[in-house]
């Protein structure tokens, strides 16, 4: 049975090996079927690593949000300076890098209450827009961050090992 209990807190730089686990476990249950198993373990071994993650938990512009049912890790996101080419505004902008739930907690509102927290944090911090990047074909993901306000302005691509996809660039006005 699943524990319904849900609570979230600021990632702690003790929560790195969580994070990397959740964020390797959902990116698996997203993409198996889309990318070859190399191209997978691939990326994965570039962008979810403990150090790289303890380099992030630890960098004071980024801030990172988890999600818990009872005591088990289902989710995070995380929240930082921009890193996408599209920003042409010299205002103040943040971006939301990632937003991971695990499939067994999709559908119950822990993304949304994660989105809510990157959305106020990114106001709290004064800045005027933020922006995301999200595979084009993830209709599920890219019509709750329309039903947020949020516009697709472009697009970007995106390596993941020998294979190259297209994301949406997507902009709240803040």
């Amino acid at each position: 049975m699943l524990d319904r209990t849900l609570s979230f807190r600021d990632a702690r730089t003790d929560d790195a090996l969580d994070l990397v686990e959740i964020a390797r476990d959902t990116y698996v249950e997203t993409f198996a079927q889309r990318y070859q198993p190399s191209d997978i373990r691939q990326y994965m071994d570039a962008q979810f690593t403990p150090e790289r993650m303890r380099s992030d938990l630890a960098d004071p512009q980024t801030e990172v949000r988890v999600a818990f049912a009872g005591r088990r890790m289902v989710g995070y996101c995380q929240l930082g300076p921009m890193t996408l080419p599209e920003d042409p505004d010299p205002r103040p902008a943040l971006q939301l890098h990632r937003i991971y739930v695990s499939r067994a907690r999709q559908g119950v509102g822990v993304g949304r209450i994660l989105l809510t927290w990157a959305v106020e944090r990114a106001r709290q911090r004064g800045a005027k827009s933020l922006w995301l990047s999200v595979w084009r074909g993830n209709t599920v993901a890219i019509r709750v961050y329309e039903s947020r306000g949020f516009e697709t302005v472009g697009e970007t691509p995106v390596q993941v090992g020998a294979a190259f996809d297209e994301e949406k660039v997507m902009r709240l006005e803040l």
